[in-house]
């Protein structure tokens, strides 16, 4: 199952944990409302697959590798081991620490999960501390990772302390969180780690998202896309233009056969004919070539391991904007609520992830598709409405003073739902959420059930019905 978390007033975060080799299938379809501007003119589908969705994956190390590690520290005398093992560390943290940051949100108590965040970063923090590297370049990126850590983990607790209900907390546990933060700021001091936190809050924020991005380098697979269907596109501009040329070709012969001139009235058709070919070339191309590859994937993403460069996984992606009409039939069948008609534009988004099966014997994959929400916010119109009401506890003898203006903010709901199929399976399983966009951001995120079939029921189904 995937997690979803809010990143920011924009970002929507889907996370999992990939540990069998084999087909992982991923669908995302986000259905729009009637009143979004949303299109493949004001939007491309390669612009939106670019600037709107991130699909990533990070290494995370095994179990059993992880405690091999502990016993042997012979691999931490040499580079780029060193970074990896340690990026993987720091990398499964913060998966937990995500994980415990969504049960926050949704746990009756928070007690519990505050005190799981904290007996895991204890945990961390000390194996981490145990040993000191030697060489240069480690010691580098120790301190990068010691000042990040320290800064993530007062950053989760700051933040715990504005949840309500936290002062109804147990008092050894808050006096436990308490401790904690007095020794991380005594460690700053200890270890010369002020200096990092200095500056205004932008700068911090900067600052460590830099800290972040160079400590997860060793532990992120390099992705090279490669455009599918270029060749198809070239062929058919190729295929259009043989066309048009033969047939002006056999005109220009038979006009030459019949009056052994050429006349003003041939140059002026052949003419037009070039400027009708100039008109509908690019639209011609377009719709035959989204013909050919109706179905087909549009990218090819190689997962690369950095340093070494070794093959860690082969995806391919689909996107394209469909008609609730044109989903497949399960989708449509289970998800019609989710639109208003069958015109409603949808968001058709496919992933077919196949790793290497060697690559998950030595590390699990985080996989973390992100969906940012900026430019369907961004054709949010902002409202000048008011709503007016008269308030009657307000004393005065003028009536106006009574009145009160409330302004109005425009909204709009997306529903996006995900399924998804693990390897060796014949059945999906979905997930569904209910997105509330405004012109700031993201307003509100619920999840609801998809009421999708079970698998004893899509089992029993034929394979038309599948699909």
């Amino acid at each position: 199952m995937f997690s979803l978390n809010q990143k920011g007033d924009y970002e929507l975060q889907l996370t999992r944990t990939v540990k069998k080799p084999g087909r992982h299938v991923l669908e995302l379809y986000l259905f729009t409302p009637p009143e979004t501007q949303l299109s493949a003119r004001t939007i491309p589908e390669p612009q939106f697959f670019f600037s709107s969705i991130a699909h990533r994956f990070g290494l995370m190390g095994t179990q059993t590798k992880d405690r091999a590690s502990k016993s042997d520290t012979s691999y931490a005398l040499l580079s780029p081991h060193f970074e990896i093992a340690h990026g993987s560390w720091l990398f499964r943290y913060k998966a937990s620490m995500g994980r415990l940051r969504q049960q926050l949100q949704t746990a009756e108590t928070i007690a519990e999960p505050i005190g799981r965040a904290l007996r895991l970063t204890q945990s961390f923090a000390q194996r981490l501390r145990q040993t000191q590297p030697e060489q240069d370049r480690q010691k580098r990126y120790f301190r990068q990772m010691d000042i990040y850590f320290s800064w993530f983990a007062e950053q989760f607790f700051l933040k715990c302390m504005t949840q309500d209900g936290f002062d109804e907390l147990d008092p050894e546990l808050k006096q436990s969180i308490t401790d904690f933060l007095q020794n991380e700021e005594a460690i700053r001091k200890e270890r010369d780690y002020e200096r990092a936190f200095q500056g205004s809050p932008t700068t911090v924020w900067n600052r460590m998202s830099l800290y972040s991005r160079v400590l997860e380098y060793p532990v992120s697979p390099q992705s090279k896309i490669v455009e599918l269907g270029s060749g198809t596109r070239r062929l058919v501009k190729a295929g259009s233009t043989m066309v048009v040329m033969s047939g002006l070709t056999y005109l220009l012969f038979n006009a030459r056969n019949a009056s052994q001139t050429l006349s003003i009235s041939l140059l002026l058709g052949i003419a037009l004919v070039y400027a009708i070919r100039d008109l509908l070339r690019d639209d011609m191309i377009n719709i035959i070539t989204r013909w050919l590859l109706h179905g087909k994937p549009r990218w090819k993403i190689s997962l690369l391991m950095p340093y070494t460069r070794k093959l860690l996984a082969q995806q391919l992606i689909w996107l394209d904007y469909r008609k609730l009409s044109d989903l497949p039939r399960k989708v449509r069948d289970h998800a019609s609520k989710s639109a208003s008609n069958d015109d409603a534009l949808v968001v058709c988004y496919r992933s077919l992830l196949t790793p290497d099966r060697a690559a998950l014997e030595q590390d699990e994959f985080q996989e973390r598709l992100t969906l940012d929400c900026e430019a369907l916010c961004e054709m949010i119109k902002v409202s000048r409405y008011q709503l007016f009401t008269y308030n009657q506890d307000i004393q005065g003898d003028d009536p106006s003073s009574r009145v009160e203006a409330h302004p109005i903010e425009m909204q709009q709901d997306y529903n996006l739902l995900l399924v998804h199929t693990q390897p060796g399976q014949s059945h999906s399983t979905a997930q569904y959420w209910r997105v509330r966009l405004g012109s700031d951001g993201i307003v509100q995120l619920k999840k609801r059930e998809p009421q999708w079939p079970p698998p004893e029921e899509q089992k029993k189904r034929s394979w038309w019905q599948r699909h």
